[in-house]
């Protein structure tokens, strides 16, 4: 029988010991997902099942339910980042973007919403996501294209 020893960042571990269900094993693959380190598809499986991370499989991040219960600012705060906010909320930034200038170009709403998109979305994911939400709303007859080639509110 061989035992792997594995080396983990000891900070992390003292705020994840406050939650009481987590055992080593535990402790070790949230370590690696902190790290952004790969995990298996086992490994993934094992942590979605017990809710302790969300994310796509190659940007995992902590779980809601698993960072809220450490109490650590950090952590949540990093949670917040990594999730960002629902496709409403962009949405609405959006028309009330268009609502106090009258237009926006692609790059007055790339501008908007960049840096608040999830901290784990690449720099392309993150543009397919806005022009997602554009397709959004013109397909919903909210914003449509003028001639000037800019996004305004469809009257």
């Amino acid at each position: 029988m061989d035992i792997e020893g594995k080396v983990i960042d000891e900070q992390f571990a003292r705020i994840l010991v406050s939650v009481p269900d987590l055992s080593m094993s535990d402790l070790i693959l949230l370590d690696k997902v902190q790290k952004q380190k790969r995990l298996n598809d086992d490994e993934i499986k094992y942590l979605r099942k017990k809710k302790y991370i969300e994310g796509r499989k190659n940007n995992l991040f902590l779980s809601k339910a698993l960072t809220k219960n450490t109490g650590n600012v950090g952590l949540k705060s990093t949670y917040v980042k990594n999730k960002s906010f629902d496709d409403e909320y962009f949405r609405r930034l959006i028309v009330q973007y268009i609502e106090k200038f009258g237009a926006a170009s692609r790059r007055e709403i790339d501008e908007l919403l960049m840096n608040k998109l999830s901290d784990v979305l690449s720099a392309e994911q993150k543009k397919n996501k806005i022009t997602n939400l554009l397709s959004y709303l013109r397909i919903h007859n909210v914003i449509m294209v003028n001639e000037k080639k800019k996004w305004v509110l469809v009257k």
